[in-house]
C-alpha cells in the first residue's frame, strides 16, 4: 500500500520544452513545492490509483497495521494524522472502531488532498478537522493530541527526524505514535528488482503485434493535457527515502520517545503486490477487470499470512518491506 512510482510508458516520454507547458517550471522548484503541487494534482485521482476504499478490505488493513503496536482496548479523546493524504488511515481506524469517541483532526501539505479527505470523511459519517500544515513544523500546540498518527509519508519528507520529533511535540504525556506504510531500504531494493522485470516482460510481451492495444495510453492519448503531463513525472521525484529499522528507532529516541520497536511485513506479498500494481499501471484500463483485482488481493493475503507466520520466524526484519513504527511519549516530558 506504500505510495511508490510504477513504471508505465509515461514515465520514459519527455516533454519538448516544459517551460512552455507548465510556467513556472516545475523542476526549478523547492522540493517542498513540488510535494504540494504533485499531490495537490494527483489528489482526484489518488484513491482510485492506489485502490484505497473504506470497506472490509481497508479497513482491516489499517486495524491490522494498528493492533501491531497498539492493544485493544487503548482509548483516545483526540487523535491526530499527520501527512494524511485523502484520509485513508485515519478513516479506515474510526470505521474499524480503534478510535471510537475521538475527536479527530488531519493535516498535510497539500489543500487538494485535505479536500478529499473530508469528503470521505463526511461520506462514511466521519467529522475531521483539517488543517493544512507542513509536517516538519506542525501547526498544531505542545501536549494536544493522545494518539499521533501516519501512513506512508515520512518517506517523503526531506527532515523525516524533524517530522517525528514534532509528532512527538504535540502528543500529551503518555500519548501514542504509530508510523505505518513506510519502505524499508532493503526492502524497497528488492521491490524495485520486481517491478522492472515485470516492467520490461510486459513491455515485450506487448511489443508482439496485435498485442499492442493491451497497453495503457498516454496521458494525452486519455484526454489529458500538456500539464498533466509534467505533473505526472513529479511521482518520481517526491520519495526522497528508504529506511533501515535501527535508523527510525534512533529517530523516535532522538525526539524523546520511548517503548521504541520497529515492526516490519510484508516479503513475498510486497514481490507480488509490486508486479500487480505494476501491470495495473502499463495495462489498458478495465483490462483487468473486478475477477482479476479479487484474485490478486486473495493472494496477496496468502502470501501476507506466510510472511507474518512463517518467514518472520528467520528472516531478518530489514528484508522486509513495510515498516511499522509504535511508541509511546514518557510522562515527564
Amino acid at each position: 500500500m506504500s505510495a511508490e512510482p510504477v513504471l508505465t510508458d509515461d514515465a520514459h516520454e519527455q516533454p519538448s520544452t516544459l517551460a512552455e507547458v507548465l510556467p513556472p517550471d516545475v523542476w526549478s522548484l523547492a522540493i517542498k513545492e513540488q510535494q504540494r503541487v504533485y499531490h495537490d494534482w494527483e489528489s482526484q485521482t489518488y484513491d482510485e490509483k492506489f485502490s484505497i476504499s473504506y470497506d472490509e478490505r481497508c479497513i482491516d488493513y489499517a486495524r491490522d497495521r494498528f493492533r501491531k503496536g497498539i492493544p485493544e482496548g487503548a482509548g483516545f479523546g483526540h487523535v491526530l494524522e499527520v501527512g494524511a493524504g485523502t484520509g485513508f488511515f485515519l478513516i479506515n481506524l474510526a470505521l474499524a472502531g480503534c478510535i471510537d469517541g475521538a475527536e479527530l483532526h488531519a493535516t498535510d501539505l497539500s489543500d487538494g488532498m485535505l479536500e478529499v479527505c473530508r469528503r470521505n470523511g463526511a461520506e462514511h459519517g466521519i467529522t475531521i478537522a483539517t488543517r493544512q500544515g507542513d509536517a516538519e513544523s506542525l501547526p498544531y500546540a505542545d501536549a494536544s493530541f493522545d494518539l499521533v498518527i501516519g501512513h506512508a509519508f515520512i518517506h517523503h519528507l526531506p527532515v523525516p527526524g524533524a517530522a517525528i520529533a514534532e509528532m512527538a511535540r504535540v502528543l500529551k504525556p503518555g500519548g501514542t505514535l504509530v508510523i505505518a506504510g513506510e519502505p524499508t531500504e532493503l526492502g524497497d531494493k528488492a521491490s524495485w528488482v520486481v517491478k522492472n522485470a515485470t516492467w520490461k516482460t510486459f513491455r515485450a510481451v506487448t511489443a508482439v503485434p496485435g498485442l499492442t492495444g493491451l497497453r495503457k495510453p498516454s496521458i494525452t492519448e486519455s484526454g489529458g493535457t500538456a500539464t498533466d503531463e509534467v505533473l505526472a513525472r513529479l511521482e518520481h521525484v517526491v520519495d526522497l527515502h528508504t529506511f533501515r529499522p535501527k535508523d527510525v528507532e534512533k529517530m523516535a529516541r532522538l525526539a524523546g520517545l520511548t517503548e521504541v520497536e520497529v515492526v516490519t511485513e510484508e516479503l513475498t506479498a510486497n514481490w507480488v503486490g509490486w508486479a500487480v500494481r505494476t501491470i495495473e499501471g502499463a495495462v489498458r484500463p478495465g483490462l483487468l477487470g473486478p475477477r482479476g483485482a479479487y484474485s490478486a488481493f486473495v493472494t496477496y493475503l496468502a502470501l501476507h499470512r506466510f510472511d507474518d507466520e512463517v518467514l518472520a520466524r528467520f528472516v531478518p526484519r530489514e528484508l522486509f518491506y513495510n515498516l511499522i513504527l509504535p511508541a509511546r511519549k514518557p510522562y515527564d516530558r
